[in-house]
């Protein structure tokens, strides 16, 4: 079976994320604690899309790569962009800037 929309959404921003760690797929599965021999291939299917980790495992990864988890499940670009950029935010600028979300969006 192919893969799903959000799973080919997720692989795709892990292969970045990890990429932009300079992380290979077996020191990725390492950090997951996965013996080095069958790191590569689970970290591949993740990206492939073959595979959605657990839970506990979407949020270890999430954590070795210094990443919210919403940012690898975003259904766009700019909304994974607008996660990242919040999660560098202060809670009070977080507040401001979803202000400013919903004024341009025209809610209250």
């Amino acid at each position: 079976m192919p893969p799903s929309s959000a799973q080919t959404i997720y692989g795709q921003r892990l292969r970045k994320a990890r990429k932009a760690a300079g992380l290979t797929q077996p020191e990725l599965g390492r950090c997951l604690g996965v013996d080095l021999a069958t790191a590569a291939v689970r970290i591949s299917r993740y990206e492939n899309g073959q595979h959605m980790p657990d839970g506990p495992t979407a949020d270890a990864l999430a954590k070795a790569l210094r990443l919210p988890q919403a940012w690898f499940h975003a259904e766009t670009d700019a909304i994974a962009e607008a996660i990242l950029l919040l999660s560098r935010m202060s809670k009070g600028r977080q507040a401001v800037a979803v202000a400013t979300f919903k004024a341009a969006a025209g809610c209250s």
